[in-house]
């Protein structure tokens, strides 16, 4: 009884003590009470785990321009929406409270307002801030399929994507045996209509949805090739984008193309060199031209293909230290065969780790043109709406130089330029690979008697 009561005069002072702290402190010490759960989740986890350390003001003005910017696409107008600044402090949680009043008044002045698209347009203008490649938001929609292999679709058969904001939508792969292989369309090429309505300012996924339609009816796409503009008419048929392709050129030149890496890509290339290695190739060209990447591991295993051992590439986290990115020794297949990989400005992430980790333990050539510069390691978290925030929680240093690869005018500058004219006919980066491993087969073949003979 003496220890109850002793306990119970602390209890009613630590819950007096609780009330008593300003309403400004409480908001600071604790996340937001707001109705907008999922923005307030994507907001902690990129102060707590993004590997640039942003600030509130930097997130929260990118959220609000998100939120402006749906608000006027549901009706609202600049005269109807509040005009005045957030005056954030950088006080975390404060500053995410006048977010949510700020989000609050714009959905009383907006007759029409969706509260779940604002708020997603918030998390995505948050992601946006950062202004990087691996920070971003998937609805719930496309978070089912992230990281998955493309389902069978009926469209034309190409792989699309714009290069830069202000870019029209390109063709990055043209998928053999589809309607735009049989009608001639080509790497390179611009879509810049879709039956007779212009498509240059919308987004990749705007222009795949119009693209896409039942299997067998028509679709009418306007191609701009350098400074030709084309008109194609074609009937949309079911395919699948394959994890990879192999071939063999003229009888002993390997190549493998790599259109993403996701599912078990990294066993199915591993396959691929075994199948070509016993078809006689003497040379191997690993085409990861379009690759955007996709999933580390699968990265990682690729370039231990064709490296033995070491560090691929060196990662630096948020608390700054720089951890090796070594090579799954699993995958190794011992086939000392000359390898060229063709990469372009479409080669992103985690195709730019295998073109670096192979280049920087001289496993091959890099050939083609300076990658995306767009290279870190993204984790997905899940988000209270059903959607995920990739969030960059690494940088990528390559391992021979340490030069920061991801960023603009950053990437893999190849050892070989060979440039690839847009809407060029043939191929003429893949035609310079394979001269050069047809040289070095050669060389490779000839007896030590013509050797020595060249060599006088």
């Amino acid at each position: 009884m003496i220890r109850l009561r002793t306990l119970l005069p602390l209890v009613a002072f630590v819950a007096a003590a609780c009330s008593l702290v300003p309403a400004e402190l409480q908001r600071e010490l604790l996340p937001s009470n707001t109705a907008y759960k999922t923005a307030e989740a994507a907001y902690q986890v990129l102060i707590e785990r993004h590997v640039d350390k942003p600030t509130s003001q930097t997130l929260l003005t990118g959220a609000l321009g998100g939120v402006v910017t749906e608000a006027k696409r549901e009706g609202a107008s600049d005269s109807t929406l509040p005009s005045a600044g957030l005056n954030l402090t950088g006080s975390t949680w404060s500053d995410f409270a006048k977010f949510s009043d700020r989000v609050d008044a714009i959905v009383a002045t907006t007759p029409n307002a969706d509260k779940t698209l604002l708020e997603r347009a918030a998390v995505d203008g948050m992601a946006k801030s950062m202004n990087e490649c691996h920070t971003y938001y998937l609805d719930p929609t496309r978070a089912r399929n992230f990281n998955q292999p493309q389902p069978p679709v009926s469209g034309i058969g190409v792989t699309i994507n714009k290069p830069s904001p202000d870019a029209p939508i390109e063709v990055v792969r043209v998928i053999p045996g589809t309607p735009a292989q049989r009608a001639g369309i080509r790497n390179g090429d611009k879509i810049v209509t879709v039956d007779g309505v212009d498509v240059t300012n919308l987004q990749t996924e705007e222009v795949a949805n119009k693209v896409k339609g039942p299997e067998g009816s028509a679709v009418t796409v306007g191609i701009l090739r350098g400074q030709e503009t084309l008109s194609f008419t074609l009937n949309r048929a079911r395919f699948s984008v394959p994890l990879e392709t192999d071939t063999l050129i003229d009888g002993n030149i390997g190549r493998i193309e790599v259109p993403q890496l996701v599912g078990a890509v990294a066993d199915e290339v591993s396959s691929a060199v075994k199948r070509l290695n016993a078809n006689g190739a003497g040379g191997l060209v690993l085409d990861l031209r379009g690759d955007p990447g996709g999933d580390l591991s699968a990265a990682v295993d690729i370039a231990s293909i064709f490296v033995r051992q070491g560090t691929l590439v060196y990662q630096t986290g948020r608390d700054g230290n720089r951890t090796p990115l070594d090579v799954n020794r699993r995958f190794y297949i011992d086939s000392p065969k000359p390898l060229v990989v063709l990469v372009d400005k479409h080669s992103a992430s985690g195709a730019e780790i295998i073109a670096a980790g192979i280049r920087a333990n001289g496993a091959g050539l890099v050939m083609g043109t300076q990658t995306a510069g767009c290279v870190g390691t993204g984790q997905p978290r899940d988000l209270p709406d059903g959607g995920l925030l990739l969030v960059t929680i690494t940088k990528i240093q390559d391992a021979k130089t340490g030069a920061d690869l991801n960023g603009p005018g950053k990437g893999i500058v190849p050892d070989q330029v060979v440039d690839q004219p847009t809407g060029a006919q043939g191929d003429p980066q893949l035609d310079a690979a394979v001269a050069y491993l047809r040289t070095k087969v050669a060389r490779s073949s000839a007896s030590p008697e013509m050797l020595s003979m060249r060599a006088a």
